[in-house]
Protein backbone atom coordinates (compact mmCIF):
# COMPACT_ATOMS: atom_id res chain seq x y z
CA UNK A 1 0.00 0.00 0.00
CA UNK A 2 1.25 3.52 -0.49
CA UNK A 3 1.77 5.26 2.46
CA UNK A 4 -0.19 9.01 3.02
CA UNK A 5 1.68 11.61 4.12
CA UNK A 6 0.38 14.09 6.56
CA UNK A 7 2.11 17.76 6.41
CA UNK A 8 1.95 21.20 6.46
CA UNK A 9 3.89 23.58 4.33
CA UNK A 10 5.78 25.28 6.81
CA UNK A 11 6.98 22.16 8.88
CA UNK A 12 11.02 21.64 9.09
CA UNK A 13 10.18 17.88 10.77
CA UNK A 14 9.91 14.60 8.95
CA UNK A 15 6.31 14.21 7.77
CA UNK A 16 4.20 11.45 9.88
CA UNK A 17 3.14 8.20 7.85
CA UNK A 18 0.19 6.30 8.01
CA UNK A 19 1.12 2.76 6.48
CA UNK A 20 -0.51 -0.25 6.48
CA UNK A 21 2.32 -3.27 6.58
CA UNK A 22 1.61 -6.71 6.83
CA UNK A 23 4.13 -9.42 6.97
CA UNK A 24 4.35 -11.89 4.12
CA UNK A 25 4.24 -15.76 5.07
CA UNK A 26 5.71 -18.38 3.10
CA UNK A 27 3.75 -21.60 4.14
CA UNK A 28 6.31 -24.59 4.16
CA UNK A 29 9.15 -22.52 4.97
CA UNK A 30 11.02 -23.73 7.95
CA UNK A 31 14.49 -21.65 7.62
CA UNK A 32 16.79 -24.86 7.69
CA UNK A 33 19.76 -24.71 5.86
CA UNK A 34 20.02 -27.71 2.95
CA UNK A 35 23.30 -29.06 1.78
CA UNK A 36 23.82 -29.38 -1.61
CA UNK A 37 25.25 -32.97 -3.10
CA UNK A 38 27.81 -31.56 -5.22
CA UNK A 39 31.17 -33.16 -5.71
CA UNK A 40 34.20 -32.90 -3.83
CA UNK A 41 37.59 -31.22 -5.55
CA UNK A 42 39.12 -34.42 -5.58
CA UNK A 43 36.65 -36.34 -7.79
CA UNK A 44 36.40 -33.91 -9.98
CA UNK A 45 39.95 -33.60 -10.92
CA UNK A 46 39.41 -37.76 -10.89
CA UNK A 47 37.02 -37.62 -13.66
CA UNK A 48 39.59 -35.28 -15.35
CA UNK A 49 42.86 -37.21 -15.18
CA UNK A 50 41.17 -40.29 -16.37
CA UNK A 51 38.91 -38.98 -19.20
CA UNK A 52 40.63 -35.60 -20.83
CA UNK A 53 44.20 -35.77 -19.67
CA UNK A 54 45.55 -38.55 -21.22
CA UNK A 55 44.83 -37.57 -24.73
CA UNK A 56 46.06 -34.14 -24.09
CA UNK A 57 48.96 -34.74 -22.34
CA UNK A 58 51.35 -35.26 -25.35
CA UNK A 59 50.60 -32.56 -27.45
CA UNK A 60 50.53 -30.15 -24.19
CA UNK A 61 54.27 -31.65 -23.33
CA UNK A 62 55.32 -31.47 -27.05
CA UNK A 63 54.02 -27.51 -27.04
CA UNK A 64 55.55 -26.76 -23.43
CA UNK A 65 59.30 -28.05 -25.31
CA UNK A 66 58.65 -25.45 -28.02
CA UNK A 67 57.97 -22.11 -25.46
CA UNK A 68 60.90 -23.75 -23.06
CA UNK A 69 63.77 -23.71 -25.95
CA UNK A 70 61.68 -20.71 -27.81
CA UNK A 71 62.27 -18.28 -24.32
CA UNK A 72 65.45 -19.78 -23.48
CA UNK A 73 67.25 -18.73 -26.97
CA UNK A 74 66.78 -14.88 -25.82
CA UNK A 75 68.08 -15.69 -22.22
CA UNK A 76 71.11 -17.61 -23.72
CA UNK A 77 71.86 -14.82 -25.94
CA UNK A 78 71.48 -12.12 -23.35
CA UNK A 79 74.04 -13.61 -21.23
CA UNK A 80 76.56 -14.10 -24.14
CA UNK A 81 76.29 -10.18 -24.26
CA UNK A 82 76.41 -9.52 -21.15
CA UNK A 83 79.89 -11.57 -20.91
CA UNK A 84 81.16 -9.96 -24.14
CA UNK A 85 80.49 -6.93 -22.55
CA UNK A 86 82.69 -7.73 -19.48
CA UNK A 87 85.20 -8.74 -21.30
CA UNK A 88 85.38 -5.94 -23.58
CA UNK A 89 85.48 -3.59 -19.96
CA UNK A 90 87.77 -5.76 -18.32
CA UNK A 91 90.46 -5.30 -21.22
CA UNK A 92 90.22 -1.00 -20.63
Amino acid sequence: MKPTFITTRNQKRFPKIDCNYHSATLSGYHGHCTKAAAPSFRNISRQYFQKEARHDFVGEAILFAILLITAAVPVVSGAYAILELCRAFGGL
